[in-house]
């Protein structure tokens, strides 16, 4: 004691020495990070790339490099001009210099997103903010946890079990369907202006609640659209700025400051935690009652039913057994990205039929001509649906055109090489359906164009539009990535296209859509890429007074 005494009177702290040095060593790791490693000793600047620098940056803050561009510019369309002006392998930069790297070649999408996929996980910061409306499920599991989830999964996803959904995802759409054709057949003009968005949005919950979570439950989103599950999606995916998103990206303190829409985001992922936890506990009741009841009993057979049952398979967590929270992060991530990327695919879908009326006008002749109009006695079936050409090239052209999400990142775990560039451990790997999407090099001069042609069967196309079409042919397929590819591919994609479709004809057999006079929107990133605000179509009743020919496809 009376050593530390003697030193603690030697030495005295001055306060403003201290702030002094602080500031210093802040200032020498600021300057190092901004402008000496990425200019100077970062293998990264060898990477190829655009100018440390923005249009938008009026005012020349510093530490700014290409953020405003993709702040400010559409998903996807700073990345394309850089990736056609520098090559398939860019460097840019982000806030305060962060360095980027952006892929747009076959073999670098393959090394990153397949072969190493779980080499390079999702940022942390991606997973933090998702993870609270997600779950920590198959979509953001990484490494041995996901293998596990996506194993157990698997069988619930298969062709056999999204065949026999069908039936149900129908009932919903149907719904959906009417309630559109008497709002309009109530106006004075057969005809209404309003927006799509909530109303698809409730339609594809209602599917997943019934098909995909727990059969015959109705979370009643279309009838009742102010219900807790509905509004608690619609908070949590369409009210964000731009700017409250970055924060929350950016500052995990963020969300704790109790601002208003901080407190509505709160309470939204409360109700989505309540009713997720209620499902698994109803879930695991219900196939415990069908074990005791014996194999005579008919099992359910939505997606949570069959993947409780073949849980209860497995004798252990170490075999590979989902624990109690697994399992509800399943039903997380199924209601969260199950129902939103098809809502807004939907939106998407509409809006593109209403601007190109002969597309729509083909679809609906499609299917009056194999199917016909919908009816309470008629059935649909997986294999119709899929059996008609020009819907299905529709379908995916759509996909090819507005991806439900636009931009996807990976961060690098460990040193590694890419097309013969050093990338060092924590580099940010970016890849841009919204841009690959849209190459020429790929696509064709057309590539901005809605055009379903392209994915048919060239003899099956009139020669005029032969003749300016190029059409996607399977080395293409490494530029077409609205599910991925590889281990992280998006387990749900057949889900997906099939509700799509059932969708689609529902909504199209006895409808038709023109754009609304005067409205405006911009395609905005959120978790997906979402028209604000909204989407307002005229819809109108079908004028069905002459049917004597339907178009032979």
């Amino acid at each position: 004691m009376p050593v530390t005494s003697t030193l603690l009177s030697v030495v005295r702290v001055d306060p403003y020495t201290t702030i002094g040095t602080l500031i210093a060593l802040f200032s020498s790791y600021l300057f190092y990070k901004t402008y000496l490693l990425p200019n100077f000793l970062s293998p990264l600047r060898h990477i190829p790339g655009p100018p440390n620098e923005s249009k938008y940056n009026k005012y020349k803050l510093p530490f700014i490099g290409n953020f405003l561009d993709i702040l400010i510019e559409e998903a996807g369309v700073p990345h394309r001009r850089w990736i056609e002006q520098h090559g398939s392998i860019v460097c840019y930069r982000g806030l305060f210099n962060d360095q980027r790297v952006l892929i747009a070649d076959p073999k670098a999408i393959q090394h990153v997103f397949s072969t190493h996929s779980y080499k390079y996980p999702k940022p942390s910061r991606v997973r933090r903010v998702l993870s609270q409306v997600t779950g920590n499920g198959v979509l953001l599991a990484e490494g041995d946890a996901h293998k596990k989830q996506r194993k157990m999964l698997n069988p619930a996803f298969g062709h056999k079990h999204i065949k026999e959904m069908v039936p149900i995802m129908v009932a919903p759409a149907a719904k959906l369907g009417r309630i559109w054709e008497e709002r309009v057949d109530q106006s004075d003009d057969n005809s209404v202006e309003f927006d799509i968005t909530n109303d698809l949005s409730n339609a594809t919950l209602d599917i997943i609640g019934m098909a995909g979570k727990c059969f015959g439950y109705n979370f009643n989103a279309i009838m009742d659209p102010d219900n807790e599950l509905s509004a608690a999606y619609e908070e949590l995916f369409n009210t964000s700025s731009n700017t409250v998103q970055l924060l929350r990206l950016f500052f995990p303190i963020y969300i704790h400051i109790p601002f208003a829409h901080n407190r509505r985001r709160w309470h939204s992922i409360q109700a989505v935690d309540r009713v997720s936890s209620r499902l698994v506990a109803e879930k695991r009741a219900q196939a415990n009652a069908e074990k005791s009841q014996g194999p005579d009993e008919e099992e359910g057979k939505d997606l949570m039913s069959i993947l409780i049952r073949g849980n209860e398979q497995v004798g252990s967590l170490e075999d590979g057994k989902l624990t109690d929270k697994e399992l509800k992060d399943q039903i997380l991530t199924f209601l969260a990205a199950g129902h939103e990327t098809t809502s807004v695919t939907m939106t998407w879908m509409l809006h593109v039929f209403s601007i190109h009326p002969e597309v729509q006008k083909r679809v609906r002749d499609e299917f009056l001509s194999a199917i016909g109009r919908p009816s309470e006695d008629k059935t649909l079936s997986y294999d119709e649906l899929n059996a008609l050409p020009y819907l299905n090239a529709c379908v995916k052209e759509l996909l090819r055109f507005i991806p439900p999400v636009p931009t996807l990142s990976r961060v690098a775990s460990q040193d590694d090489t890419i097309l013969g560039y050093d990338i060092p451990k924590g580099t940010q790997i970016f890849m841009s359906p919204a841009v690959l999407h849209k190459l020429k090099s790929v696509f064709g001069e057309d590539a901005e164009e809605f055009k379903p042609e392209r994915w048919m069967d060239p003899a099956t196309v009139p020669d005029e539009i032969k003749a300016k079409t190029k059409f996607v042919t399977p080395d293409m397929s490494w530029a077409y990535t609205p599910f991925l590819s590889g281990p992280r591919n998006c387990i749900g994609s057949k889900f997906a296209l099939i509700e799509t479709k059932i969708l689609v004809y529902h909504l199209l057999a006895n409808l038709e859509y023109h754009p609304a006079p005067g409205f405006t929107f911009k395609k905005a990133a959120r978790v997906t890429w979402r028209p604000v605000p909204g989407m307002r179509l005229i819809v109108k009743r079908l004028d069905t007074s002459d049917e004597t020919k339907v178009a032979t496809i």
